[in-house]
């Protein structure tokens, strides 16, 4: 029997993902993110699916690259549960936090690569600033 292909990543679906590995805590793999994303949405998605979102491939890069150097320590946790999830949820928006922080420095880059290819063929920045036109909205009255 073939296997059904997963429906196409949702906004929602992507946030999930994305906030599964603002919380994720222990090894991080491609197979481990795909096993938790179907438990969450219900769908097998494929690891090339993910990478073709770089939200998500550059947060699981970022994610690794903060699990490498880390171990658990159980022995250090505290006693009191509700001090133990607040601090669940302060890590994972630290987390968050880092996450969004590393892909605003990829999206600053990008601008300032398409600001200097502009500049190269002629466009100027007051150009590429320019106000929008406002969308002619008298043109569609009279047809009904």
């Amino acid at each position: 029997m073939k296997k059904s292909r997963a429906p196409d990543l949702t906004h929602e679906v992507l946030q999930q993902v994305l906030n599964a590995l603002d919380g994720w805590q222990r090894k991080l793999t491609w197979d481990l993110l795909l096993d938790e994303v179907e438990i969450l949405t219900g769908h097998r998605y494929s690891r090339f699916t993910f990478a073709d979102y770089p939200e998500i491939a550059n947060a699981f890069s970022f994610k690794k690259d903060i699990l490498r150097g880390t171990l658990p320590r159980t022995s250090s946790e505290p006693k009191d549960e509700r001090l133990r999830v607040a601090l669940e949820q302060v890590s994972r928006l630290q987390a968050k936090a880092e996450r969004l922080q590393a892909e605003n420095n990829l999206l600053s880059e990008q601008f300032v690569t398409w600001a200097i290819n502009a500049e190269r063929k002629g466009i100027t920045m007051s150009m590429l600033n320019a106000p929008l036109p406002k969308p002619n909205r008298d043109q569609n009255k009279g047809i009904k």
